[in-house]
């Protein structure tokens, strides 16, 4: 009964990040098309302010520069979901941009890399069950990034850095790094169902993934903790089997 209402939790949470991406998705297209069109018409501004320089007033330049840059470029919030835009799978992009936003929202330091399209998933691995395991993990670092910052008193004691990577379509591979507090906790035990070291909190969510590892034969993952930080690594790999 209890996996039940979990799972029930679980589908309710993964409808609202679909709901929440169509907004998101909205926001970052309007500024990756900005940074566009800000880039596009950077040498040409450049080009009709020469004059201005070449006659001495460099000030003059450099005042409406600084104005045309903070009126069509704020980079802050471009830098919010900086790399998504390479994400095209409709779940992933929607559970990254709705933790991302969290984050911003939380002020908890962040940073997230994807250098290069990811356009499919490797067939071998259902979706949903691929969104579960980042969105544990998203929610982990979001917790322990909190309890950092309320134990310290200071936003930049805790951060979090995702990557995620794929050269087509026969691999995934997913990095999350979080600051922790207890820099002791055993990796072992954190994947034994009903460790946590939240307030009433059932602490099943790296044991749910323990156990959805063991569905996919071509799914690895590993746990690190080193110094103050907790590294989750996640790869997909079926190359290997395909050229069996």
């Amino acid at each position: 009964m209890q996996d039940k209402i979990l799972e029930k939790k679980e589908q309710d949470q993964l409808k609202y990040n679909q709901h929440q991406l169509e907004e998101y998705a909205d926001y970052l297209e309007k500024s990756e098309d900005d940074l566009r069109a800000f880039r596009h018409d950077y040498k040409n501004i450049l080009n009709s302010l020469k004059v201005s320089a070449q006659e001495g007033d460099v000030q003059d330049v450099v005042q409406k520069l600084d104005k045309y840059t903070e009126t069509n470029l704020n980079s802050e919030a471009l830098l919010k979901y900086k790399d998504v835009n390479h994400v095209h799978v409709r779940s992933i992009k929607s559970i990254f941009i709705t933790k991302m936003a969290e984050m911003y929202n939380l002020n908890i330091p962040y940073n997230f890399e994807c250098r290069n399209d990811i356009k499919k998933l490797p067939s071998e691995i259902d979706e949903l069950d691929l969104v579960r395991i980042i969105g544990i993990t998203l929610d982990n670092a979001i917790e322990e990034s909190k309890s950092l910052i309320a134990k310290e008193n200071e936003v930049s004691a805790a951060e979090i850095q995702m990557m995620v990577y794929s050269n087509g379509t026969d691999d995934f591979e997913y990095e999350i790094r979080n600051k922790v507090i207890d820099r002791e906790i055993s990796t072992q035990e954190i994947q034994k169902r009903g460790f946590t070291t939240k307030k009433n909190h059932k602490g099943l969510g790296l044991a749910n993934i323990k156990e959805l590892e063991t569905k996919y034969p071509d799914l690895s993952i590993s746990y690190m903790l080193e110094d103050d930080w907790f590294d989750f690594y996640m790869a997909i790999d079926t190359e290997e089997d395909e050229s069996e």
